[in-house]
């Protein structure tokens, strides 16, 4: 074929705008500096890939739905992100620990709004479903909009479709809830691994999603600080108490959240192992 796939295009353009980005740091200072050039090189990117897309005609539908689901979402996702991010630190209070903390906490629990009011098409990425995709991923299509919005009468169908935004700004929005979990936790992070007794250390060595599942639990039956205790700081302690990674746990209860059985596996399985181990140790 004389022009290259868009596929294969898109690809190789990812690849290069991440290297790019890994190039810039967004901690320490001049941090607004750094948003704003990793945006413009996500910028130049889909510029790029909007100019290959004008002139390429798809092979056929399977192809375009995968561009549009796949592809132009990742890229729209990083222009999210960054775009998002911006607004939120040029808008982060300068002074105490406090204020900050509690800036933070505030754009964490609209996050988590907005992930809930798409928790449809969430569960549509999550599970990894295809039967709406001629409607989602089509641009000829007729693309049903769940909700009155503005902006998607404005939206340039040439280049993507409004689910292909749509998936990208809850992928854009799961990276930023990272973002302000890893800055909430540097901010509460006071307590290290290395502060533990090296006798009194424990490695977590069961799948991740179990430990996210007795963190909820744990939240759910109040048995923390009266109550009052939030997943947060929760999953914050248990992941310096387990040396365990915990900065997604919020996607990974999500997932947890969608199963077609039982959504409490890990719990069922210790209680089957409690009864066990007290009818062995009963003699019984």
């Amino acid at each position: 074929m004389g022009i290259m796939s868009i596929l294969n295009y898109s690809n190789q353009l990812y690849e290069k705008l991440q290297l790019d980005l890994a190039v810039v740091k967004l901690e320490g200072d001049n941090r607004l500096i750094k948003l704003e050039s990793a945006f413009s090189l996500v910028d130049k990117a889909m510029d790029a890939l909007k100019r290959y897309l004008v002139s390429y005609k798809f092979e056929d539908e399977e192809q375009e739905i995968i561009f549009f689901k796949f592809y132009m979402s990742k890229f729209l996702k990083d222009s999210i992100f960054y775009s998002e991010l911006f607004g939120i630190e040029s808008n982060r209070p300068v002074g105490s620990r406090k204020y900050m903390k509690q800036f933070y906490e505030k754009e964490l629990r609209g996050v988590r709004d907005f992930l809930t009011d798409q928790q449809g098409l969430y569960n549509y990425m999550l599970l990894k479903k295809s039967h709406f995709d001629r409607t989602y991923f089509l641009r000829n299509s007729q693309s049903p909009i769940l909700k009155p919005n503005l902006f998607w009468h404005t939206l340039d169908t040439r280049f993507c479709t409004v689910y292909t935004v749509s998936f990208a700004r809850i992928e854009a929005t799961l990276a930023i809830s990272d973002y302000l979990y890893e800055e909430l936790t540097n901010l509460n992070g006071d307590l290290k691994i290395k502060d533990i007794p090296k006798k009194f250390n424990l490695t977590w060595t069961a799948p991740k999603v179990y430990l996210v599942e007795l963190i909820y639990s744990l939240k759910a039956s109040g048995v923390f600080n009266h109550g009052t205790a939030d997943i947060r700081e929760i999953a914050a302690i248990m992941e310096i108490l387990f040396d365990k990674d915990m900065k997604d746990y919020y996607r990974t209860f999500q997932e947890i959240r969608i199963r077609k059985r039982s959504r409490t596996v890990f719990l069922d399985l210790c209680k089957d192992k409690l009864e066990s181990y007290m009818e062995e140790s009963e003699g019984v």
